[in-house]
Parts: C-alpha cells; structure tokens; sequence
C-alpha cells in the first residue's frame, strides 16, 4: 500500500461517510488503501474533532463503524421530508443574489423538488438592501456595534452614526430597532437608507432588555414609532371601504372581531407613532372617522396642509395664467 498522509486518510474516511452510514473497519482500510491501524487512529482524531462517529463490535470479530442519519460533513443535513418544506421557504425570500445561487443549486440536484420554482414570486430587494442587510444581521448575531452611513429622512442629511442592534426585520423594506450610541434611545432604522457600514469590535455594544425592545415595536406602526408613551387610538372605516381596510392594515393596527359596528370597521392601535396612523386615516377621506383625541387634531392638521397646498398650486398657477397675458 502507499503511504498516504493524515490529512489524505481523514478526507478519504469523511467521504467514505458521506457515501455510506455503515463501515466495516477492515473495508474501509482496503477501500481507502491504508492500514487498519491506520484507519483506528484517523477515527479516533476525527472522533476527537467532533464527528459523531459510533463504534460496534456485536459482530465480533468483525467492527462496524456508523454515522447518524443527519450527518453532513461541513454542513447541515435535511431529512428528504424535509426538503420541499427548505424550499418553499427559501421561494419565498426575498429575491436576491444568495437566494437566486441557492435556487440554482437546488435545481441542479433536485429538479424534481423545485421544477416549478419559477412560478413562485417574492418581493425583491433593493441593491441597497442587498448590499448592507447581511452586515447588520452580522452585527445583530455577533452583539457588536454597527458603523453606518446613514440618510436620515427626518433630518434630510447623511451622517456617520453607531448604533447597537437589537432586532432585524427582513422586508422588504427591511428594517431594524437599534440603540442609538448618541440619544442613547431605540430607533427604527431602514436598511435601504444605508450608504456605508461596517461591524465594530464588540466591546461597545449596547444591550437593551428584550422587554422594552418588544414594547418598542409593538407600539410602533409599520416601522415608526415617534416619542413619547404609546397612547390608545381608534378610527372608524365606513362601507364599502372597510372591506378594503380589514386586509390592507399597517403593521400594529388591529380590528376586534368580538365588536361589532355594522359594516364599517372599527380599528385600534397603541402607539406613539399616531402620525403614521393620521396619514393612513387621511389616505381613505370621507369613509375614515378619526374617535380619539389626539389622532383627531393630528388629522385635521395633515388635511388642512394638504389642502393649503392645493390653494397654493392654484394661487401659482393663476399667477404665471396672469403674467403670461401680460405679456401677449
């Protein structure tokens, strides 16, 4: 037999596993050209490095060595029943440049399973998001600091910020709630708003507790928060636009199935963000009835801006009518 180096001999068992669970000893060394010994002592270090590796000698003089059934080399194994449910799941992800080479190479080795691929949609990501979602997911998973250049739409400029992140949402629009190093408070970030970022060495990260990370985003709408405590808000949907608004609600709006108020629809939130909620009450016109408070004044104030606005296109518009006469 050739020698052959350890190295050699440990790839050439970790294969031989691969193609089959069960190995007798002595067939394993002819087939891998080494000496039993040879083949006892590589076992024993790959059992040593973790490979789940089980030795039987019932059938004495002969010894049989076994993997489990879901053991991959270097890899995660799916059981066969499994595998349309991987992907299914994997349909329908956001589409994406690692969401297109996984599908290709699930094609290429189960075409059967995935034959209709193409026939599932998703929504896809922006290059932006592409670009960046990975490097936040790796600073949430590591609990190290994420560097970022960031737009901020609120304040109509990009600037350099350090946040810790807390939680990721994938969208699209994905999203995240994240400490800000400078308020020192959580804040929804959009990924797409991204031009720049980088994972920071750990030491800085600043853990909040789960409990208010979870508060902060069930008292957000649709990714907004805004300050303040979250407050209780409801408005009133008349037929036949409540049908629409029952499958179309922001993400923290919910209806009471246990009320009833006829046709129409009666839909509750708590938050602070009840500047999302105005505008989405604002979108539906007549057919929207504002009930509490705060979400009635933040209402009227967004409709009388909208319609100042209308009044102020007109005023120009009469204006450049007026100069242009003139000036026939």
């Amino acid at each position: 037999m050739g020698k052959k180096s350890g190295s050699e001999t440990a790839v050439g068992v970790l294969q031989a596993f691969r193609r089959r669970r069960h190995w007798r000893q002595a067939e394993l060394a002819r087939v891998l050209e080494v000496t039993v010994e040879t083949v006892v002592r590589v076992i024993r270090e790959l059992c040593d490095a973790g490979v789940p590796l089980t030795r039987d000698e019932s059938d004495r003089p002969q010894v049989w060595w076994t993997v489990p059934r879901d053991w991959a080399p270097a890899g995660i194994f799916f059981p066969k029943e499994q595998t349309p449910a991987l992907l299914r799941a994997l349909m329908r992800s956001p589409r994406g440049k690692e969401r297109g080479a996984l599908l290709d190479h699930a094609v290429r080795n189960a075409p059967r399973v995935v034959s209709n691929h193409e026939q599932a949609t998703s929504p896809s990501l922006s290059v932006p998001e592409e670009a960046w979602l990975q490097v936040v997911e790796e600073s949430a998973s590591k609990r190290s600091p994420l560097g970022m250049r960031y737009f901020s739409a609120h304040r109509g400029a990009s600037e350099w910020r350090y946040v810790s992140v807390q939680r990721v949402m994938t969208g699209p629009p994905s999203r995240f709630v994240a400490v800000c190093h400078r308020t020192r408070k959580l804040k929804w970030f959009r990924v797409e708003n991204i031009a720049m970022a980088n994972v920071e060495p750990p030491a800085d990260y600043r853990k909040h507790d789960p409990d208010a990370v979870r508060e902060f985003i069930e008292a957000s709408i649709d990714g907004f928060h805004g300050d303040g405590e979250a407050k209780h808000s409801t408005f009133l949907v008349l037929d036949p636009d409540a049908l629409w608004v029952r499958h179309n609600l922001l993400e923290g709006m919910r209806i009471d199935p246990n009320e009833s108020v006829g046709r129409a629809v009666r839909v509750h939130c708590e938050t602070a963000g009840v500047v999302r909620v105005a505008r989405f009450v604002v979108g539906l016109g007549a057919a929207a009835r504002a009930e509490t408070p705060e979400l009635a004044a933040c209402v009227r104030d967004l409709a009388r801006g909208a319609l100042d606005g209308v009044e102020a296109v007109k005023e120009r518009a009469k204006r450049l009518r007026t100069g242009g006469a003139r000036g026939r």
